[in-house]
């Protein structure tokens, strides 16, 4: 098994609270960790799994269980740099404003 990261923003919140993170250790989310900035609430997973592609469809329906919607899944800048080095390729990320 191989660690991967990334996060799941979340639709419709703009704060993180106790009652999500309680909802979301509930539903078996307990690699996690919550991040509200700008009015945009994300968790941030490092899961354990036989596959990203395993890690992160677990990670969703975990989110959707807890009664919360996803609105997009992103990769950690390391998780990248690890699938480029698996595919022998280099990556490159640019983010513009």
């Amino acid at each position: 098994m191989r660690t991967f990261g990334f996060r799941i923003v979340l639709s419709g919140l703009t704060q993180a609270s106790e009652g999500l993170a309680h909802a979301l250790y509930e539903a078996g989310c307990t690699d996690t960790s919550l991040r509200s900035c700008k009015g945009v609430v994300s968790v941030r997973f490092r899961r354990e799994s036989d596959s990203l592609d395993t890690a992160m469809l677990d990670a969703r329906d975990q989110v959707e269980t807890a009664g919360y919607r996803v609105e997009r899944i992103e990769l950690d800048g390391s998780q990248l740099d690890a699938l480029a080095s698996d595919c022998g390729a280099t990556m490159s990320i640019q983010h513009w404003r």
